[in-house]
């Protein structure tokens, strides 16, 4: 008899795990389960809670329920917080959040450098809404519908949200979004926007248009209406260039501690509107310069901690691996009256064949990017330099390089977190290392 094949029931690859409880938060603020699968890492949810998830990854799940909240569980107050990827710990109570980025830092030094700071500072804060003064929104359009999306990126995907208003942007900044989206849908140049920054600078804000092809004088015009209604300088980041909108713009200015300094829009600037003016006071009073004291200064960009340290009285070195920024930080040196050592050099490589890397130094301050400072703090240590202080932005390169500033007989004295990224699971920590 012919056997007719009647294919079985789908069954669900992922299925619910009920009643789990979250048993921590990993260094990028995700709960922490144990499930019949195994550790998994749940978005959202905090120590302490019951929760239901949906296994949907070999490391990941999705939360489904919170059954019983954390006391530290708060409603988060943005309305585009569920789809968004820019935040991820409004969920969170601050005071619960500062906590927890201090544990993480003092878990990878523990973990991967086998080093406890002597003393912890108190977390450096400030506003923790409406502080950013730099954001970068994506944009996409779409040719077949010839409709433009502005906006930030849903966590873990390339899918824009259109928004109208964020909470953590600086309020000028944020009063922008909705014009600005309105103006760029109707500019030709919209279908060859790579992406769009708004960054609030002390004159007015700028509005960075990244393009690839040159626009047409209809769109000028309409962007120079836009900038006129609402004060901003628009600028134009062509693949090799960057230029104002308008031929007398000039640069963008911006505050640090004690001295305002020019920038190209595309050089980096801290985020925080008001602690990267106290992160500076915090490293100059940790170095303690004295008057014609030599000290190296590593990604130095445009003279954010530079100025500050020459102002101090210090024989400042400040290297740098960006020729314009280089340039740039020359003439901010100028500008405020003080004389700097500036050079353009790759930290990835070692220091004897450059003409600074034979010279003496008391002290160093470096501020490296999230890949941190390997071959760079090697040639510190290789000095015997004295006092280290290095501003972090990634425990876990902090971690690595702080393993070897231990190893050539080092030690941390003091750390102290500061919160740049309040609602998000992102760190900033400066540190003082001194030789035993």
């Amino acid at each position: 008899m012919a056997q007719i094949y009647k294919p079985q029931p789908r069954q669900a690859k992922n299925k619910p795990v009920l009643a789990q409880t979250v048993v921590g938060l990993d260094h990028q603020g995700r709960g922490v389960i144990r499930t019949p699968q195994g550790v998994r890492f749940v978005a959202n949810a905090l120590p302490g809670e019951t929760v239901n998830v949906m296994v949907d990854g070999k490391y990941t799940a999705s939360l489904l329920k919170v059954l019983e909240p954390s006391a530290h569980r708060e409603k988060p107050p943005c309305d585009y917080y569920q789809s968004c990827g820019g935040c991820d710990f409004q969920h969170l109570e601050l005071t619960a959040q500062v906590t927890h980025k201090q544990q993480t830092v003092q878990e990878m030094l523990r973990k991967f450098a086998g080093i406890e700071a002597q003393a912890w500072l108190t977390p450096l804060q400030a506003d923790a809404w409406h502080y950013r003064r730099r954001a970068r929104l994506a944009v996409h359009f779409d040719r077949k519908r010839q409709q433009l999306t502005l906006g930030f990126r849903a966590s873990q995907s390339k899918r824009i949200v259109a928004i109208d208003s964020c909470l953590t942007l600086a309020q000028p900044l944020n009063k922008l979004l909705k014009p600005l989206r309105d103006l760029v849908a109707n500019l030709a140049l919209a279908k060859h926007l790579g992406h769009v920054e708004l960054i609030e600078f002390a004159q007015q804000p700028v509005v960075l248009l990244r393009i690839a092809t040159r626009i047409e004088q209809s769109d000028r015009t309409q962007l120079e209406v836009f900038a006129e209604a609402n004060n901003v300088a628009v600028w134009l980041a062509y693949e090799h260039s960057v230029e104002p909108l308008v031929a007398t713009q000039i640069l963008p200015q911006y505050h640090t501690d004690g001295a305002m300094l020019s920038c190209q829009p595309t050089d980096f600037i801290q985020s925080h509107r008001q602690l990267g003016q106290t992160m500076v006071a915090q490293a100059l009073a940790w170095l303690d310069v004295q008057v014609n004291e030599p000290v190296i200064e590593l990604f130095a960009g445009s003279g954010h901690f530079t100025i500050p340290l020459a102002q101090a009285g210090a024989k400042v070195t400040a290297i740098e691996g960006v020729i314009s920024m280089v340039e740039q930080l020359q003439h901010n040196a100028t500008a405020n009256g003080v004389a700097v050592d500036a050079f353009c050099a790759n930290l990835e490589q070692p220091w004897p064949q450059q003409s600074w890397g034979g010279k003496t130094y008391k002290k160093a301050l470096l501020d490296p990017a999230r890949a941190g400072a390997a071959m760079a703090v090697e040639e510190i240590a290789k000095r015997n330099i004295a006092r280290i202080v290095y501003v972090s932005c990634a425990p876990d390169t902090l971690a690595r390089d702080a393993a070897t500033l231990k190893a050539h007989g080092y030690a941390l004295k003091r750390a102290q977190v500061i919160d740049m990224f309040p609602q998000t699971h992102h760190i900033e920590v400066i540190t003082l290392f001194e030789r035993e």
